[in-house]
């Protein structure tokens, strides 16, 4: 188990860090004019520098770098390249662009190491929880597809100031809880450096002087790196010899409770697009958070603090329930 101050001194050092480094990332792409020049879906009117997210991938392989001996070899290599790969391509679409399907291949090729390497722990899942009726591969395709989904929700949620950091903070909060007293424990404190990180850019991007977004770089990593822990969640509650006594079903519940939100936004915008006729990837302003936006009229961080407020409710309101019905006293919350 890692003592309290060395959580807290992982999370103050990303979070310092990261604010110190923020703004040579900003001057850099003012200097190089690396900015979101603003359209017709835009909710902002002025450019900004967009690659906001390269502080969450340095604070990750700051971290990596001095605590690779507490992770396994093998499944550190595989998350650390997909990661990479994932970082890369989409902060090359922040620089250049890439073409959707490049994207998507990038995505599918990251993953799928990953997804292979805890074949096991996904199929304990399956045989936990109320899965257990679908064939073993076809629930470890739909697994790989659901990851692919939430990648990309992730990133379609990243549509106005604060909103996919707020929404990527409940996630890893609750992963920061639970992993705290697991044999994983280091998947907890790399949970706080990434919320130190992710603060740290919400205190630029809620600004009106120094504002930058966070860009593919950003939401398509953090994206990738819940895939990962929800992986090594899975493990360490189906497979580990702390969190074995949460049930898969349970499991289940807070899964469907961290992604509601995001997947629930980019599935109704799916399926609007649909019953309009209109192309499935068609960027438009259909997101709850331009719904709410253009109807309101009221401001991005309004907007923002009300969506995360829902999804912070979903999250308490399922961890209360695991509560009503009997946790491991490992993970107590109440």
């Amino acid at each position: 188990m890692e003592s309290f101050t060395q959580q807290f001194i992982v999370f103050a050092l990303s979070l310092f860090g990261s604010t110190a480094l923020m703004p040579l990332l900003i001057s850099f792409a003012k200097r190089h004019q690396l900015l979101d020049i603003p359209n017709l879906r835009s909710s902002h009117i002025i450019q900004v520098p967009r690659i906001g997210g390269v502080v969450f991938f340095v604070a990750t392989v700051v971290f990596l770098l001095q605590a690779s001996s507490d992770f396994d070899a093998k499944g550190l290599a595989l998350m650390s390249a997909g990661a990479v790969l994932i970082f890369a391509v989409g902060l090359y679409d922040d620089l250049k662009s890439v073409k959707p399907m490049i994207k998507m291949l990038a995505q599918i090729i990251a993953l799928f190491g990953m997804v292979r390497y805890y074949h096991d722990a996904i199929e304990s899942f399956r045989l936990a929880s109320l899965f257990e009726l679908i064939p073993p591969g076809v629930f470890q395709v739909l697994v790989f597809g659901f990851f692919l989904v939430l990648i990309n929700a992730i990133n379609l949620i990243d549509g106005i100031d604060g909103l996919a950091g707020l929404i990527s903070i409940n996630f890893f909060a609750v992963m920061a809880l639970f992993f705290y007293r697991s044999e994983h424990a280091h998947f907890g404190l790399l949970s706080l450096v990434l919320i130190g990180s992710i603060v740290a850019f919400l205190f630029f991007n809620l600004s009106k002087r120094q504002k930058v977004f966070m860009g593919d770089c950003g939401s398509l990593l953090l994206g990738y790196l819940m895939c990962g822990f929800s992986l090594q969640f899975m493990e360490s509650c189906c497979c580990g010899a702390t969190l074995n006594e949460l049930s898969g079903n349970e499991m289940a519940l807070i899964f469907l409770a961290l992604f509601s939100l995001p997947v629930f936004d980019l599935l109704r915008v799916m399926a609007l697009r649909l019953y309009h006729g209109q192309q499935i990837f068609q960027a438009d302003r259909n997101h709850l958070h331009h719904v709410i936006l253009d109807k309101t009229g009221k401001s991005h961080l309004f907007t923002a603090a009300l969506l995360f407020t829902i999804h912070m409710s979903i999250i308490v309101l399922s961890l209360v329930a695991m509560n009503a019905v009997g946790m491991p006293e490992e993970v107590v919350l109440f």
